[in-house]
């Protein structure tokens, strides 16, 4: 039996165990869906809506809060690529080495630093393997706490760079903290919160006053990325910057910077509504407010996925499964790096 069969079954477990959890439009509070997709990675029943009011994407029945989170504590990673963790074990090997650019290092922490003040305090909601906040500690000694339920990735973070991370979610940490951050870290870790609204409401509220925000999520409106890495039972929501500018609003906060509307990975910029900072440009922020535009690009991602499907099972055919996922996950990297 393949892996992708291995994992294939145990996420079947969770889907019909328990799958009816029917979820309105967190920003409408409706119904008024279009069907995106009944299936999602990898093959497996996920039912993904687009509202027609604001354009938020979500999966609608999902799994109960309870079955997210023990999916999280045992099978997220091989889930997800049973290939996936020796990769990302190796950018940290490069994170310490001053001769290596990590796709961090050259991409992300650049796009940061400007933002993190000097011996700031610092915030990362699902830090990972600790990168950011190894390199931000490095670049602005900052303080930081990092937020990770991952046991594994806590404990390479610790053995591999010294980055202490809690064993904690953002839902518990919001119940307790009474500090408050210059700067709030969520890359790829905001479309797998099951509720992104409050979420990001009590995130406002642990914000200094010219404080800042940084969401990275899949980019929406990227023609060209497929669609395993949207449908999926791990990303609850997906997300536009017109959706984020909705949010933003909704939590007392404002849409200040777009990276790129639509690139991939889709990054944003985030401060509370009072603060000294100019929204970003309404033509960056109303990218993905036509519903129509992101059923059309996707359906394009269906033919694309098709054709990424067939040249996969002739890889697999000619080089073997494992072979075939390095390559597969290769590829991947370079798109998500591509700038």
């Amino acid at each position: 039996m393949s892996s992708q069969h291995h994992y294939r079954g145990d996420i079947q477990k969770y889907l019909s165990k328990n799958q009816d959890k029917k979820i309105p439009c967190p920003l409408c509070d409706r119904f008024d869906d279009y069907v995106l997709a009944k299936q999602g990675f990898p093959g497996v029943p996920v039912r993904n809506v687009i509202c027609r009011r604001c354009g938020l994407i979500r999966i609608t029945p999902r799994m109960s809060d309870h079955d997210y989170e023990k999916f999280y504590e045992s099978d997220f990673f091989e889930y997800l690529n049973p290939y996936a963790r020796p990769a990302y074990v190796e950018e940290i090997e490069y994170t310490t080495d001053e001769s290596y650019e990590t796709p961090t290092k050259k991409r992300l922490i650049p796009f940061l630093r400007d933002w993190v003040p000097s011996g700031g305090r610092v915030l990362d909601v699902g830090a990972g393997f600790g990168q950011i906040l190894y390199l931000l500690k490095k670049e602005k000694n900052i303080s930081y706490i990092g937020l990770e339920p991952d046991p594994y990735s806590r404990k390479i973070a610790q053995a591999r760079i010294g980055v202490d991370l809690k064993n904690e979610t953002v839902e518990s940490f919001l119940t307790r903290n009474k500090e408050q951050f210059d700067f709030i870290v969520l890359d790829q870790t905001y479309e797998h919160l099951l509720y992104p609204l409050e979420t990001l409401q009590g995130l406002a509220k642990i914000l200094k006053p010219e404080g800042v925000i940084f969401i990275g999520v899949p980019g929406t409106m990227n023609p060209l990325i497929p669609m395993n890495l949207f449908f999926q039972i791990a990303h609850t929501f997906n997300y536009t910057s017109h959706t984020f500018d909705l949010l933003a609003k909704r939590a007392g906060l404002k849409l200040i910077k777009v990276r790129d509307p639509r690139g991939y990975p889709l990054e944003v910029l985030l401060a509370k509504a009072e603060s000294s900072y100019s929204e970003a440009p309404e033509s960056e922020r109303q990218v993905g407010s036509d519903w129509r535009e992101i059923v059309r690009i996707y359906r394009r991602k269906k033919f694309l996925n098709l054709f990424r499907g067939a040249v996969k099972r002739a890889l697999r055919a000619v080089v073997g499964e494992k072979a075939t996922e390095k390559i597969r996950s290769g590829f991947d990297r370079t798109i998500r790096y591509k700038y």
